[in-house]
């Protein structure tokens, strides 16, 4: 069954969301509830703002909430361009800080809380609800049971992309490389950290050429510059296997991705150290120069 699902994101740039990703969770939660061939939907990816003037609008609430969901015969209308195909079943609205919020209170990456609350809120447009004890049973019921089998998808994926036929098992060099900037350029493209700690080192790499550093002090800085990429990218490894291992919240699981992120952390810090017991004097001296004169 082939579902017309728009995915928009607001804002486009600087975001982790992965609307393709998205989109074959919808797609998966409506086959798994046999959904009518053809039906289309949006999904919606922005911020408190636009989820509060809708709240204030429709449900007269002036606040914002993490996910709404507005089925076409509620309203009469989508609050964007869906699909021109019938039968159109509706809008799912989510606020990408909440998201966030929420995925850091969990101990689960982002994209993570994001599937679930979009999820949540196809199953509203199929028609669930959570007002009575039993009906929230049946809808967290379902709600679980698509979750999962969208993490067995993707582990599924992970293995088919990673196996090879027997005649096709001459990995080359080029091809290693691929993989291994595919791998990096997944981190810089989705962790904020890691993009922050390239611009720090940016900066550093400026003021070492500025100050005309010796072969010793380059190393010195480059090494531990090296560490505190290293260590956010296996935080990175971290935090996607243990939200493929342990889809729902977890005590352990945030346990072990809170000291994965203190390790970064750490290292960040030791960085911060060699940088002045490295970077310091030298300018100091030269702040010396500049102002005596």
């Amino acid at each position: 069954m082939e579902t017309p699902t728009q995915v928009l994101v607001r804002p486009t740039r600087g975001t982790e969301v992965d609307a393709d990703e998205l989109g074959r969770t919808v797609q998966l939660a409506l086959e798994m509830e046999q959904a009518p061939t053809g039906v289309s939907l949006t999904v919606v990816i922005t911020d408190d703002d636009e989820i509060q003037t809708l709240n204030r609008q429709f449900r007269d609430v002036d606040a914002p909430t993490d996910v709404l969901a507005f089925a076409e015969e509620e309203t009469g209308q989508a609050f964007v361009d869906g699909s021109d195909e019938p039968p159109y079943l509706g809008d799912v609205i989510v606020s990408l800080p909440r998201a966030r919020e929420q995925a850091t209170e969990h101990g689960h990456s982002t994209m993570q809380e994001l599937r679930l609350l979009v999820v949540h809120g196809v199953l509203h447009l199929l028609g669930y609800d959570h007002a009575t004890p039993a009906e929230e049973a049946a809808m967290w019921a379902r709600q679980d049971a698509i979750l999962q089998r969208v993490q067995e998808q993707h582990m599924d994926e992970s293995h088919t992309s990673h196996s090879e036929s027997p005649g096709s098992r001459r990995t080359t060099l080029t091809r290693s490389f691929g993989h291994a900037l595919a791998g990096l350029w997944h981190a810089v493209r989705t962790q904020r950290n890691m993009r922050i700690h390239l611009s720090a080192t940016a900066v550093v790499l400026l003021v070492g050429l500025y100050l005309e550093l010796t072969w010793i002090e380059w190393a010195l800085l480059v090494l531990t510059v090296g560490f505190v990429l290293v260590a956010e990218m296996f935080n990175t490894v971290a935090e996607a296997a243990m939200d493929a291992a342990a889809p729902r919240f977890n005590p352990l699981v945030k346990t072990a991705k809170d000291v994965a992120a203190g390790a970064v952390l750490l290292t960040a810090l030791v960085a911060l150290i060699v940088g002045l017991l490295v970077l310091g004097p030298p300018l100091w001296a030269e702040l010396g120069r500049l102002l005596s004169h």
